[in-house]
């Protein structure tokens, strides 16, 4: 009789268990929305945050590489809202100008391999931007930095991986900028 119970408990249980669990990639799902004003409501906020350009997303994963890149190309400037910052063109003469380093590399620990991902945020003034080409002895030092790793089994093909560290290093490279904003207008 205790076996007949056991059993019918597992077998009704297990499968619910099983499926109210986080990790299978059945019941995952997320989701985020921006809003973003009109036109002249953007220009009075323009006045009140710092904008900038996003220069380039540069990607170094082996593989297919090109997803990941228009993904955080596309999504850089909804977090950089986000986060008080306003993206626009570079003819337009922004304050500040960003570049995002994204790379992936496999560690081998002797028979397992786990993967490093890292999200890197560079921000400079605008007018010390590195130009494509640039030596980096001629570089100028950026305003604001944020660099995120993590070390795991999961790659940057998952959209949640790639959202969720373009979001923590944006944030924090927006929150450098800010206290460089303020230091600077105190001096």
């Amino acid at each position: 009789m205790k076996y007949f119970i056991l059993r019918k408990f597992i077998i009704l249980f297990l499968p619910a268990l099983l499926l109210s669990c986080r990790g299978l990639a059945v019941n995952y799902s997320d989701s985020q929305s921006w809003i973003v004003r009109e036109k002249r409501i953007e220009n009075r906020i323009k006045r009140n945050r710092p904008t900038l350009t996003l220069l380039s997303v540069q990607v170094d994963i082996t593989g297919n590489r090109d997803s990941i890149e228009k993904e955080t190309a596309a999504l850089a400037p909804l977090y950089f809202w986000n986060n008080g910052c306003v993206v626009i063109p570079a003819d337009e003469k922004p304050n500040y100008a960003a570049k995002i380093n994204v790379r992936e590399r496999e560690i081998s620990y002797g028979w397992r391999t786990k993967k490093s991902l890292a999200m890197e945020v560079h921000i400079w003034k605008f007018e010390d931007a590195p130009g494509i080409g640039a030596p980096v002895h001629e570089r100028k030092l950026p305003v604001a930095v944020s660099r995120f790793i993590t070390i795991g089994e999961n790659s940057f093909s998952s959209s949640q991986i790639t959202g969720n560290l373009l979001k923590k290093t944006i944030s924090s490279a927006a929150k450098k900028l800010v206290t460089h904003k303020r230091l600077s207008k105190n001096a």
